[in-house]
């Protein structure tokens, strides 16, 4: 090639094949540098685009390279996994969660076993065609929030673990709270009428604030409902406007200051998830 060079500049007359070659050598290897600056290697010449983090400061490079670069510089879109007891692909397994609530189970008396399983048949066959924000069946909610009650707290109390079970059937049912006393007795129709909000009478806030005010096998059940919420946010759409910063007031400014005049370990339970830098965005609060 170098030979091809000097023959060029010597105006000697060249072959087709020579002048071919000569041409792409000139093209590859002769471009002429900026004085003061490093010549741009091949591939970035002929494009002149940016890739990267630099494509980012650049207006001038391309959308998909933009994006790119953000996804790379974003963490996933998840929270930590340290919010779940379980694995987090467990959150929206009933077949699973019943199977653990089967366990469960075993740590009761025989006439305790009898109620808790008739509160978690009365709750599936209430809220049989009903399903989450998140799309998965209803009844998952109030089974794990059995869980939460017994097995992550430890609390045994057959009244609140059955209520548990029960806690929506009147608001999102057509079931009174008649029926729920005649088939479980007073003493959990009246924590099920306890967690019950009546739309027209009062708002989510106000419903806190007299729960917050009540028994504290009401306020247990509570705590426990509201973690269960909290951990079912990353399977909910975001298509309400405000959904989640308000989800997140309610929890923050008011289920939290609950849980920590009830039981330390759901305090801190909430607490772990509300302070989170994952819910603080979701909830545009940073």
């Amino acid at each position: 090639m170098v030979r091809l060079t000097v023959i060029f500049r010597r105006n000697k007359p060249l072959s087709a094949i020579n002048v071919w070659a000569f041409e792409a050598y000139n093209a590859c290897y002769m471009k002429k540098k900026t004085p003061g600056r490093r010549a741009k290697p091949a591939h970035k010449a002929a494009t002149g685009r940016k890739t990267g983090a630099a494509a980012l400061k650049s207006k001038k490079g391309p959308v998909r390279a933009r994006r790119a670069a953000g996804r790379a510089t974003v963490s996933r879109d998840l929270p930590p996994d340290g919010i779940y007891p379980y694995d987090r692909g467990r959150h929206g397994d009933l077949v699973w969660h019943l199977a653990q609530f089967d366990r469960l189970l075993k740590k009761y008396t025989p006439e305790d076993q009898e109620v808790l399983k008739k509160a978690l048949a009365f709750a599936r066959e209430r809220h049989e065609k009903q399903v989450r924000k998140d799309g998965s069946p209803f009844i998952i909610h109030p089974v794990r929030i059995a869980s939460v009650i017994s097995t992550e707290w430890s609390v045994r109390e057959t009244p609140i673990v059955a209520a548990g079970l029960l806690h929506d059937v009147i608001e999102d049912t057509q079931t009174t709270i008649r029926e729920v006393k005649d088939a479980f007795g007073d003493e959990i129709s009246k924590l099920v009428d306890g967690m019950t909000m009546w739309p027209g009478s009062e708002t989510p806030e106000v419903y806190l604030k007299r729960v917050a005010r009540g028994p504290r096998q009401l306020r247990i059940i509570k705590c426990a409902d509201v973690l269960d919420n909290l951990r079912s946010w990353p399977e909910c759409e975001d298509d309400v406007p405000d959904r989640f910063s308000r989800w997140w007031r309610q929890a923050h400014d008011y289920a939290l200051p609950m849980a920590e005049e009830t039981m330390d370990v759901a305090a801190k339970r909430i607490r772990e998830i509300v302070e989170d830098e994952w819910y603080l965005r979701k909830a545009h609060m940073i």
